[in-house]
């Protein structure tokens, strides 16, 4: 047997950590602002060295002004500024933490917008804006309305236990996913008797609910309508996948209708609903802050940060005042030192995320002048990268500021990412973003004749002719993700 025995080493090696102020500067960085909204109030409850500044329409106390008026008086003054006051040297240590602290608190008061930079709200306004939101009712999914019609339903309890499984099995497109053998072992129940509940499912609003695939979804619809024998409905039971393939000769004839005829009917098919749950599923809109708008000022485009949506916060004067006073016990003087240095830190961290994000937004500005005055087809390319060495800064910040951050111009909002992408130059020196490449190619599908639809290789040409050298399979790829159909699926006859 091998003997087993313990060894003690020793070594030495570096490694970098990140300290806790980076780790919170680079959270606060990659954060939008209604999530930065969240996370200040979190901070504003935990901290309560921290508070924030009322807004214009919502003055101070007397008591708390008159306080804010004296300690602004009193940290103005020459000498305690420079931290020579008597009551200052009293401290014992952590004198320059303290001058500090209150140096920083004011310096970011005196950084903070007096009021709203772009539009202030009167209280009529806001009592408006939060009965809406006090209104906002949250709307039931496409499970709880069909479990509602279920409720309605005069069934057996076995047969409404089955078609709850059902409803279960039914994703927010309204597609039933489960097999039924599946139900049937699940619901202890005969195929046939799954079946009989599907039925039942299948009779329950939206039209087309339950079904397994997109024929079945289509052919529900139609029986709705009591249109199960029309000529759409042999369409879509016998001839639905050559539709796909765009074979319309042959479906014309093996119908017996003239092509004029069969787009009739192929119109008429477009008004039923391939996803029938999705009109009724819940929607759940995102809603955007834009970081910063982009305001022309004459011939040019300037950056106004959006300083109204960004929480004012500042150190409470209390706490400092209770800091500079002597007789404050050493164990609160402690508390308040922790505290402040937390706040320092996020006051900080918030400074330099603005500044970040404000100076990015100046370089996109700067760099796509054109875009703003003339749209997409202008949009020059613009790396990441390029915009880290133009700043001073690597690459990864770049990517922390701009996500899922926004920028508001006069031609639309647009996020961050969308101004970053790779491009061509042309022949002539001048440079094509690969957006504005995408644009040309829907502009020229958009004016193509539709009996003779441009393949691939002919939009290569085209764009070439333009000077710009982009291969086949890019414009393939383009094409795809563009949503534009193949040359044998767009022509007409």
């Amino acid at each position: 047997m091998p003997e087993h025995s313990l060894l003690q080493s020793q070594e030495l090696r570096q490694e970098q950590i990140l300290a806790p102020q980076q780790i919170q500067s680079l959270e606060i960085l990659m954060v939008p602002l209604l999530e930065l909204q969240e996370r200040l109030s979190r901070e504003l409850a935990e901290n309560p060295v921290l508070e924030q500044e009322p807004a214009a329409s919502e003055p101070e106390t007397e008591e708390h002004g008159s306080e804010t008026e004296e300690h602004s008086e009193e940290q103005h003054s020459p000498v305690q500024a420079e931290g020579d006051n008597d009551s200052m040297s009293d401290h014992e240590g952590g004198d320059d933490d303290v001058a500090q602290l209150i140096h920083l608190a004011e310096s970011w008061r005196d950084q903070l917008p007096s009021v709203n930079t772009r539009s202030s709200f009167s209280s009529d306004d806001e009592e408006r804006r939060q009965h809406f939101f006090d209104s906002l009712a949250e709307e039931p999914s496409l499970q709880e309305q069909l479990l509602e019609q279920l409720r309605l339903s005069d069934i057996s309890s076995k047969k409404a236990h089955l078609a709850e499984l059902l409803i279960g099995s039914i994703d927010e497109t309204g597609y039933l996913r489960s097999h039924l053998a599946d139900i049937a072992t699940a619901g202890s129940a005969s195929l046939a008797e799954v079946e009989d509940a599907l039925s039942l499912v299948q009779a329950f609003d939206p039209p087309g609910i339950g079904a397994r695939n997109l024929q079945e979804c289509l052919l529900l619809q139609l029986r709705r309508q009591g249109r199960e024998h029309s000529p759409l409905a042999q369409l879509i039971r016998d001839h639905l996948e050559d539709i796909a393939k765009n074979h319309l000769p042959a479906v014309a004839k093996s119908l017996k209708v003239s092509l004029n005829e069969l787009y009739a009917i192929i119109e008429d098919l477009k008004t039923l609903s391939p996803f029938p749950g999705s009109a009724s599923a819940p929607h759940n809109p995102v809603f955007v802050i834009p970081e910063v708008f982009v305001e022309k000022k004459g011939d040019e485009y300037a950056i106004v940060s959006n300083d109204e949506q960004m929480p004012r916060i500042r150190i409470s004067n209390l706490y400092l005042k209770l800091l500079e006073d002597p007789n404050t016990p050493e164990e609160t003087r402690n508390y308040i030192k922790a505290k402040l240095g937390s706040g320092k830190m996020l006051l900080r961290s918030l400074e330099q995320r603005q500044s970040t994000i404000r100076r990015i937004a100046e370089v996109i500005v700067s760099s796509q002048h054109d875009f703003f005055e003339n749209g997409v087809e202008s949009l020059r390319p613009m790396t990441m990268q390029q915009v880290a060495d133009k700043l001073g800064v690597h690459e990864t910040t770049i990517s922390r500021a701009i996500a899922n951050k926004y920028i508001q111009a006069p031609n639309g909002l647009f996020e961050f990412k969308y101004f970053f992408s790779g491009g061509y130059q042309a022949s002539d020196g001048e440079e094509f973003s690969a957006r504005s490449v995408k644009e040309k190619i829907c502009d020229m599908v958009a004016k193509e004749d539709p009996a003779k639809p441009l393949s691939d290789e002919k939009i290569c040409e085209n764009l070439k002719a333009l000077g710009i050298p982009v291969a086949r399979r890019t414009v393939a790829k383009y094409r795809e993700e563009l949503g534009i159909q193949s040359s044998h699926l767009r022509r007409e006859f």
